[in-house]
């Protein structure tokens, strides 16, 4: 009988070590994907300023009406948004999911907002 809960006991161990263990994982991949994205961004945002900064030496405003008055440029009035597509509403976690996560002691806001950030 004490046999039967030691294998019990040492399983249950197991799977809440392997869950805690795949949800590192999870964590630390999500956080790969955030810098990835937040340095691709600043590239971006460099390159933007550059620019930026290149074309207020080189040109003005006046400048800039001249050409659009010489080559008759009128702005859009209308934009259009084709191939909109809805979102799915986020599943909902399982319930055995939630309620090992709260007996771990684990929160899920975190995995929340790195979903959010993921978007």
């Amino acid at each position: 009988m004490k046999k039967r809960y030691f294998i019990i006991f040492g399983v249950f161990i197991f799977l809440s070590s392997l869950l805690f263990l795949h949800q590192k994982i999870l964590i630390y991949v999500e956080a790969y994907k955030i810098s990835k994205n937040h340095r691709l961004y600043n590239e971006l945002v460099d390159k933007r300023d550059y620019l930026i900064y290149n074309l207020t030496k080189e040109t003005s405003v006046s400048k800039i009406n001249q050409w659009a008055e010489k080559n008759k440029f009128i702005p859009a009035e209308r934009v259009f948004a084709l191939n909109l597509r809805k979102e799915t509403p986020a599943k909902p976690a399982s319930k055995i999911f939630v309620a090992i996560n709260n007996l771990l002691g684990l929160s899920s806001g975190s995995a929340t907002a790195l979903a959010d950030e993921k978007e």
